[in-house]
């Protein structure tokens, strides 16, 4: 199975997700790109749903002269391992405080950069749904998903057009629903199973996320201040 593009695959994919979460779903229903390849994808999620868009930042972390990321972090949770990859380089996690410092920099500025000073809305409570263009790389994606998991969502499901066999068994223990439209046993990178799958930039993806976004949505000063006052 092969995909013409982000979006389409992102239409495709929304036509298995409707069944499953109901036509319009609304406020009920978050969708969540992992960015910034997964939001054209997510865009036609969410627009199938009738649900808010959202962006959910990971990054990996490598060992210094190692290409293969060890780990990978999300805003507001801590650093996620890959043990065995640790233990094969003789490196622990404690060196690499540096990189971890790092990435969780760049995870806030790309954050920033998408929402440009919108709040992020609050998942307790509703369904939450993570969009990505592959899932293909277990850690980002179970980074993704812890950090997800602690605002409490009513539900979390995973989709994807395309996925890794055994990274969506992997993952069906720590979600609600894994839905994929292609299973390959071996999908190593999502860039093969697409005819244009060029690199989505930071401004592509705010764009895409602007777009989708109610003129009224809280600005983050704003919504601190109601906090306050309640």
């Amino acid at each position: 199975m092969r995909f013409l593009d982000r979006s389409t695959a992102g239409h495709q994919l929304a036509r298995r997700l409707v069944p499953l979460l109901g036509e319009r779903s609304g406020d009920g229903v978050v969708v969540l790109g992992l960015a910034p390849g997964g939001m054209p994808v997510a865009a036609e999620v969410a627009e199938a749903l009738g649900a808010p868009l959202e962006a959910t930042v990971v990054r990996p972390l490598a060992v210094p002269g190692h290409d293969r990321p060890v780990g990978a972090i999300a805003d507001g949770d801590p650093p996620l391992f890959d043990r065995c990859s640790l233990t094969s380089l003789g490196v622990t996690p404690a060196e690499l405080g540096e990189s971890v410092r790092r990435e969780r920099v760049e995870v806030h500025r790309r954050e920033s950069l998408y929402r440009q000073g919108r709040a992020r809305l609050p998942l307790s409570g509703r369904t939450a749904v993570l969009v990505s263009d592959g899932l293909t790389d277990a850690l980002t994606a179970r980074a993704a998903l812890h950090a997800l998991a602690a605002e409490h969502p009513r539900q979390l499901i995973v989709a994807a057009p395309v996925g890794d066999a055994r990274i969506a068994a992997e993952l069906r223990r720590d979600v609600d629903a894994v839905v994929c439209l292609h299973l390959p046993r071996y999908a190593h990178a999502a860039g093969p199973w697409y005819s244009d799958f060029h690199e989505v930039t930071d401004r592509e993806a705010a764009v895409v996320l602007q777009r989708r976004t109610p003129p009224g949505r809280p600005r983050v000063g704003h919504a601190a201040a109601r906090s306050d006052r309640s």
